[in-house]
């Protein structure tokens, strides 16, 4: 009988370095695993924001100024040197006549910038230095200058 019960104990230890055994190793049955599906929100665009528009914005012949082709047209002044001859806000001087006093309209102004008008070569100016664009804009600013105090 104490045979028996050794031989019994024996099985069980067998058993149990068996069973601890296998429990480490890899059995090779795979478990189903949880993956996040990917959700996504949408998120409206932000709205644009209003410009402020100044009251001087609105030149003295009812048309509307655009600010940002106003400050274009003002470059573009100061590239061509206009300043030179017109003054720094187009008031003349003894080389060129007052602009702020000038009230050819925009196609008539941008066709004499062409031309040279009867000034001549000092006011031709092809569209590589102005462009159809930059005659527009350059209009717009003396719009502006001719309603500045």
């Amino acid at each position: 009988m104490m045979k028996k019960s050794l031989l019994l104990t024996i099985c069980l230890i067998v058993a149990l370095i068996a069973a601890c055994g296998t429990a480490s190793q890899s059995s090779g049955t795979a478990f189903p695993t949880f993956t996040p599906i990917p959700t996504f929100e949408f998120i409206p665009p932000t709205d644009v924001p209003e410009v402020a528009t100044a009251a001087f914005l609105i030149a003295a012949n009812g048309q509307i100024l655009d600010p940002i082709a106003v400050e274009r047209g003002q470059e573009r002044y100061q590239t061509l040197e206009c300043d030179a001859c017109h003054g720094e806000a187009g008031e003349g001087s003894d080389k060129g006549s007052s602009l702020i006093t000038s009230t050819i309209n925009e196609i008539d102004f941008i066709s004499y910038m062409r031309s040279g008008g009867t000034v001549g070569l000092d006011h031709q100016f092809s569209t590589n230095r102005l462009s159809d664009s930059g005659g527009k804009n350059l209009y717009q600013y003396l719009l502006l200058l001719r309603q500045l105090p």
